[in-house]
């Protein structure tokens, strides 16, 4: 298998495609991110179905790119013999209502001649079922009870078929190329000129560059931020507004452990991280359809919001293992469905209403129809803070006082009057004002550990973990806080491996272990941005960007040789790469962030205004 972080990722934000570097789609589910895959040789090469397109006179792997500011593939493969190029993309669709989930390949000869086959094994149920191809004057049909694919292409060449696979082999001169497009669901074969490939080629560039050049952003890290922004856009599900947190599943977060996960689902709090960093760099749209899209969902499950939902604000499937599929690299089981979906976490309240006042600020979209359902929000926070919860981090136990849990209450609340008597609605602020303090006294008091004064995990935890460093971004303490001080201290000397961080160490009673989490390593150059120490967050930051994959991209997890780990890509990495590198880079430029903390003496700046106004759409 190829490692995970060699992938590269193409879609049409209805569903997401990995390509590998040997010119093979080894995931791809339709019609959308959480369909049962069609394409599944990441999870199991035997089993799971692949479609390959590669020369075989000049190397097995190539390198791959992608053009210039755009989501359109190309895997060069060269030796002494010749050179060839493969191109992926997705047709860019203008509209909410058309599902087409079409894949374009192009194989180009650019010197030499070149021998070159096509692997076309679909496979459906998660590789349990074998479909019937038909071979056709245009094509092949693969159909089974479960679904259906066409593989469009021009005659010519060697053809085999057997057992629900058709290779095709063909030679091409210097210049010479040829197309292939997928279909899925289409229910005969399609002449190849009738997709227009050159056309849609033209147009997806141009759609991507396009939105590529609505980044405000010029800082140094440009490439970094432009490929990141370009992989959270991907992971957008455009007819509803929904984000996934990535579009596969159960990529492990160790080598053989069972600690594998469906992302394949919009969590609210991931979401509400990707459209900040978004706003950040100047995309109110996407923004604006999420805020949307999760305000329709409250209205329909009367204000009572849950942690995670699939991209048409449905509940996810329920949570089961996949015994066709053998895993990446043999790690076993592959799930489907979250069973997070039932848990309570209560910082996403914070993230909810943090996104609200900023979208505000920036687009004034925030009407007194959407403040009748953002102050149920604020209600059910100030309500429910007292309460345990299952965290940030969703361990499956018991349920805990998780200090960032009550932290993110406290943003919720402080965000919540913020909106509401900025644009003079009616609120119950002195109550608010009330809870809002009661909250900060409760986790100062009771958060912090019995040694050394710093903040907790959970209330009587003798330890913090990492998703504390990013309360100084939410104003509820000060970067330089004693208080935070003591924290960091503690962070670095129980969980920093430099450059990454680890989530915590305190047992969360599943079984193995996992990687190094890439977020929190990102959170870590906020932190340190915010208490002034520029040339040590600069230091990790630049140190964090080399261990990207070779396309620029990030999974979840990384462990000490630089193996990347768990889903891929992964929008939370991506966003907290966004956020990091603009604070960064006004801290950099010596520019002061916009004041916007909570109003406490304890209360400290965020930044979550992009570096320049957005222009609107």
């Amino acid at each position: 298998m190829h490692p995970i972080e060699s992938y590269g990722l193409i879609g049409n934000n209805r569903t997401a495609v990995l390509v590998s570097r040997s010119g093979s789609i080894d995931w791809a589910a339709f019609p959308r991110f959480d369909s049962p895959p069609t394409f599944a040789a990441l999870l199991d090469p035997a089993r799971g179905g692949c479609c390959s397109l590669a020369p075989r006179s000049i190397g097995s792997t190539g390198r791959s790119a992608y053009l210039r500011d755009t989501n359109v593939l190309v895997t060069r493969f060269e030796d002494a013999r010749g050179v060839a190029v493969v191109e992926d993309f997705c047709p860019e669709v203008e509209s909410d209502r058309v599902l087409m989930s079409e894949v374009h390949r192009r194989i180009r000869a650019l010197r030499g001649r070149v021998d070159a086959e096509l692997v076309f094994a679909p496979r459906f149920d998660f590789g349990a079922t074998v479909p019937e191809l038909v071979e056709r004057t245009d094509g092949v049909l693969a159909q089974s009870p479960a679904g259906s694919i066409a593989l469009s292409c021009d005659p010519g060449g060697e053809a085999e078929l057997h057992r629900g696979e058709y290779r095709l082999r063909f030679s091409l001169g210097a210049g010479e190329h040829r197309w292939f497009v997928l279909a899925p669901g289409a229910e005969f074969v399609t002449p190849l000129s009738a997709f227009r490939s050159d056309l849609r080629r033209r147009q997806t560039i141009d759609h991507w560059r396009a939105w590529s050049r609505r980044a405000t952003y010029r800082g140094r890290w440009r490439a970094a931020v432009g490929r990141s922004a370009l992989a959270l856009k991907l992971l957008f599900y455009r007819p509803t507004g929904a984000m996934v947190a990535a579009p596969t599943t159960s990529l492990p977060e160790e080598i053989g452990g069972g600690r594998n996960w469906d992302y394949r689902f919009t969590w609210v709090r991931d979401t509400a991280f990707a459209v900040r960093s978004l706003l950040r760099i100047g995309y109110v749209n996407e923004a604006t359809a999420f805020v949307y899209w999760l305000l329709d969902v409250l209205e329909r499950e009367q204000e009572q919001m849950k942690v995670l939902y699939a991209v048409d604000g449905r509940p996810p499937p329920p949570e089961r293992t996949i015994p066709s599929l053998s895993g990446y690299r043999g790690s076993a089981p592959v799930r489907v469905g979250n069973a997070a979906h039932g848990q309570a976490q209560h910082d996403m309240y914070g993230d909810v209403l943090t996104v609200a006042d900023l979208l505000d600020r920036n687009a004034g979209v925030i009407s007194v129809d959407e403040w009748r359902l953002l102050r149920h929000l604020v209600d059910r926070a100030a309500t429910i803070y007292p309460e345990p919860d299952h965290g940030i981090w969703e361990v499956r136990g018991p349920p805990r006082h998780y200090v960032y849990s009550k932290a993110m209450a406290w943003v919720a609340v402080d965000r919540g009057i913020r909106v509401g008597e900025r644009l003079g609605f009616v609120g119950p602020y002195d109550r608010w004002r009330a809870v809002r303090e009661s909250i900060r006294d409760d986790v100062l008091r009771r958060g912090t550990t019995a040694e050394g004064g710093g903040l907790a995990w959970y209330y009587g935890a003798d330890a913090p973990d990492a998703s504390l460093l990013l309360l100084p971004t939410t104003g509820f303490l000060r970067a330089d806080d004693p208080i935070m001080v003591r924290t960091a201290e503690t962070i670095e000397r129980t969980l920093v491996a430099e450059p990454f961080v680890a989530r915590y160490r305190l047992s969360d009673r599943l079984a193995g272990k996992e990687g190094y989490f890439l977020p929190c390593a990102f959170w870590r150059v906020e932190y340190y941005t915010m208490r002034g120490e520029l040339g040590r967050a600069r230091r990790i930051f630049e140190s964090l960007l080399g261990r990207a994959g070779p396309l620029g991209l990030y999974a979840e997890e990384i462990d000490r040789d630089g193996h990347h780990l768990g889903n891929y890509p992964q929008a939370f990495t991506h966003l907290a790469l966004v956020l990091a590198a603009t604070r960064l880079d006004l801290a950099l430029r010596g520019r002061t962030p916009r004041r916007d903390g909570g109003g406490s003496r304890r209360a400290a700046p965020t930044t979550d205004r992009p570096t320049r106004a957005p222009r609107r759409h």
